[in-house]
């Protein structure tokens, strides 16, 4: 965060496009749905077109069938990626892959869609709860406290609760037997 006169500057949230065979290629830590993400139909249907060319200019080793493919599915990002971008407005930075470099896509106004704006703060924010959690779990555990940490899996949102005290923990475990 940075300051100017005193007043705090936001920084942009970033959001994450490619290809990744979860039906979406947006991301923030997870894939982020389209019927989550507001965003225009038409702007999502050419989303999933492109994520469709991807598939289809793979052969079977996973690179694209020729350089003209590569090429235009990079061009044809670039500009959904200004598209998403213009969008969700200027809060918001599209970071896409482009051959060996991270690309950034920022709108230089506010968003084209308030209501895909709206729905990817309260994502943002999610997220940022979800990295403030995190650090204070961190801190307690170096200061000796216990957090009640889990596993938790986003596809079938099962909750996996640890088995072991702390108690255990400083004991150690158990050799196992034959």
């Amino acid at each position: 965060m940075g300051t100017m006169s005193n007043i705090e500057v936001p920084r942009a949230v970033v959001v994450r496009m490619f290809p990744d065979y979860a039906d979406t290629v947006l991301w923030f830590r997870n894939p982020i749905r389209y019927e989550d993400s507001k965003l225009s139909a038409d702007l999502v249907e050419d989303l999933k077109r492109w994520e469709q060319s991807f598939y289809e200019g793979l052969n079977r080793d996973y690179e694209f069938k020729s350089e003209t493919l590569a090429c235009r599915f990079v061009e044809d990002g670039k500009i959904l990626a200004q598209r998403v971008a213009d969008e969700l407005g200027e809060n918001f930075v599209i970071e896409l892959q482009e051959d060996n470099a991270a690309g950034r896509y920022q709108a230089k106004r506010q968003a084209l869609n308030a209501e895909a704006a709206v729905a990817f703060d309260a994502m943002a924010l999610e997220v940022q709860a979800e990295d403030e959690e995190v650090a204070r779990c961190i801190g307690a555990v170096r200061r000796g406290e216990t957090t009640g940490w889990y596993a938790y899996s986003p596809g079938s949102g099962a909750v996996f609760m640890p088995r072991d005290t702390p108690e255990d923990l400083q004991r150690g475990y158990p050799e196992a037997e034959a």
